[in-house]
């Protein structure tokens, strides 16, 4: 990718992307190295013809989850306890289980409805902006995004959880 090229996205996609991070991680930093890391792997793989940079670019999270794998292999031990009102260990517990479930059930789904799903509701971002990014209506956004809901409720029931 042409350095000029890469400047100019980068000054235009920088803080929408570190954005999007920061609603998924809530950690400053962290979003701040994995935009900077998406960029470079922009610059070093991502090819002159890409027929939309911003999609490409939003699926930064993808380096989110990478990093939290790799962080979970290393990690040893369950987080220290908090302040009065926590969770019992056992609520937590069960909690930690719906959201494998949870996640579980969105990794079945269609990279496109995952996609939908995370720029959503995890990344907060609007239906014109997603519509924008995926090329599509916002009429269409709204129609797939209730049916990957449909489509993850089912899983979710599959698997033995309501939602």
């Amino acid at each position: 990718m042409d350095r000029d090229v890469l400047a100019q996205l980068y000054e235009r996609y920088y803080q929408p992307a570190l954005f999007y991070l920061l609603a998924l991680c809530r950690d400053r930093h962290l979003a701040e190295d994995l935009v900077q890391e998406a960029f470079v792997r922009a610059y070093l793989s991502l090819p002159e013809d890409v027929p939309s940079f911003p999609y490409w670019l939003m699926r930064v999270w993808n380096l989110l989850y990478d990093h939290r794998r790799k962080r979970r292999r290393h990690a040893d031990g369950d987080p220290p306890e908090r302040a009065d009102g926590a969770p019992t260990p056992e609520e937590r517990l069960l909690q930690r289980e719906e959201l494998i479930a949870l996640y579980r059930a969105i990794a079945r789904l269609s990279e496109d409805e995952q996609e939908l799903l995370n720029l959503f509701y995890f990344a907060r971002r609007p239906l014109s902006e997603i519509a924008q990014l995926t090329g599509m209506t916002p009429g269409a956004v709204k129609t797939r995004l209730y049916r990957a809901r449909r489509h993850l409720r089912r899983e979710m029931e599959e698997d033995g959880y309501g939602l």
